[in-house]
Order: structure tokens, then C-alpha cells, then sequence
């Protein structure tokens, strides 16, 4: 039970068979949860990272954004000329690919940020005013900033190229290996950005709706300190793949 949720029994003239807690150990103990969950998530972006970094480190031989194969066409396009007419194609050629952009990185990176800026400053104003009002236009415009944030990510993750490749009787579409590294570091990305815009929605409709307010912001700060963490942790993914990933 959440502390908003044990007021609002206590108003009613709820009881709890005299184990009703305080809020300040409801609050700390939803707040160690919070920082429990933000710990894992920093293990699984430490192993995701060192994913990237291990498989740029092994591909010492040209071969990190390189592979033997086909491009220019979709599968369909090669599996019928293979399979369905019995043709041929010519012999495979070395394809490289080049960085993901950068500037769109950076971009969702950035989308981030400022809607965590946004989160932060809301809570503050709440905390300190009471103005739900504010806070719930704030938090509104730091999900639509998310929103905006996810549509960028997608198309970023579109823009891996796939290389048709065909070793004796397997035909399949596959990725270099800096691009299976870049698909599952943006694609983490996109993934919390998700969680947040969900988050978002529920702050929003929430303190609408005057279940978060001046005297009722514990939930907005659990979410604030997860949604500062995902906008530092973009920051750090952004700085590893934009630089590691062109050193030879």
C-alpha cells in the first residue's frame, strides 16, 4: 500500500487491526525499492556496455563493421531468386557499414534529459507552492517530450542495416557486429523510454485528478529519481557508442 493510499484509507476511517505504519517508513522503505531496482538497472546497462565494448575489442581484424554478404534488396528479393526460381547470385562482397548517426544519438539523449529537467522541476514546484495545477501541465509536456524521444529512438533503430548472407543451405538477414551491439544498447534505450511515457501518463492523470498534490508527492519523487537515473544512464550509453565504435 502505497502512502497516498494509506491517507486516503485513514480518511475514511479505515483501520489496519493496529498495524497501521507511519508514512515516513512506508516512504523510506518505497524509496530503498526504488533505489534497489535503479542498482539492477545499472548492472544490466554495465553488461550491455561491456557487450559493446568486448565485441569491438575481439573484432581487432576489420571485421567490427564489416561482413561477407548482400545489400540493397530484402530477403524476399534473394529467396526468390534461390529458392524459388533456382538461380544463383554472384559471389559475396565484403559490405561496410558506417556509424549510426551521432546527431540522433545525441538527439534522443538530449529529449531526455530535458524531460527529466522537466520532471525534476515540476516535483520541486509541487513540493514547494502546492500548485497541482502546474505540476500536472509540467508533467504532461515532459511525457509528450518522452513521446517525441521514443519516435526518434525507433527511427534511429531503423536504420540498421541488415546484410542478406547465404552459407551453403542457410539464408537469413543479419547484422554486423557493431550493429547487433548498437540494436541492443538503442533498443534498452527505447525500452525505458516506454517505461517513462507510461510513468509520465500516470503522473499526469494522477495529479489531475488530485491523487498527487502539494501534501501528497511521494510518488512523484519515486518517479522522478527513476526518470533522472534513465536520462543519466542515456547520457552514459551515448558517450560510450559515439566514440568507441569508430577507434581502430
Amino acid at each position: 500500500m502505497s502512502i497516498d493510499t494509506e491517507s486516503e484509507h485513514a480518511a475514511h476511517g479505515g483501520h489496519d487491526d493496529g498495524h497501521h505504519e507511519p508514512p515516513e517508513v512506508v516512504d523510506g522503505r518505497q524509496k530503498m525499492g526504488v533505489w534497489l531496482f535503479i542498482g539492477g538497472d545499472m548492472i544490466g546497462l554495465s553488461a550491455i556496455l561491456f557487450t559493446f565494448l568486448y565485441l569491438r575489442g575481439v573484432n581487432t581484424d576489420g571485421h567490427w563493421m564489416s561482413m561477407w554478404g548482400y545489400t540493397g534488396h530484402p530477403y524476399s528479393y534473394y529467396y526468390n531468386i534461390l529458392d524459388v526460381k533456382g538461380g544463383s547470385i554472384p559471389n559475396a562482397t565484403l559490405i561496410k557499414v558506417g556509424p549510426l548517426s551521432a546527431g540522433l544519438n545525441w538527439f534522443v539523449t538530449v529529449l531526455t534529459v530535458l524531460s527529466a529537467g522537466i520532471i525534476w522541476m515540476a516535483e520541486r514546484g509541487l513540493r514547494a507552492t502546492k500548485n497541482v495545477k502546474s505540476y500536472t501541465t509540467m508533467a504532461g509536456i515532459a511525457t509528450a517530450v518522452t513521446i517525441l524521444s521514443i519516435v526518434y529512438g525507433i527511427i534511429q533503430l531503423q536504420h540498421i542495416p541488415q546484410i542478406f548472407t547465404a552459407h551453403n543451405d542457410s539464408l537469413t538477414m543479419a547484422y554486423t557486429a557493431y550493429d547487433s551491439a548498437m540494436m541492443a544498447v538503442d533498443g534498452s534505450v527505447v525500452i525505458h523510454l516506454f517505461i517513462l511515457a507510461f510513468l509520465g501518463l500516470g503522473l499526469t492523470i494522477r495529479s489531475a485528478r488530485g491523487v498527487i498534490n502539494g501534501t501528497k508527492w511521494y510518488q512523484a519523487r519515486l518517479v522522478r529519481l527513476f526518470w533522472v537515473w534513465v536520462a543519466i544512464s542515456s547520457v552514459i550509453a551515448s558517450l560510450v557508442t559515439t566514440t568507441v565504435n569508430t577507434i581502430h
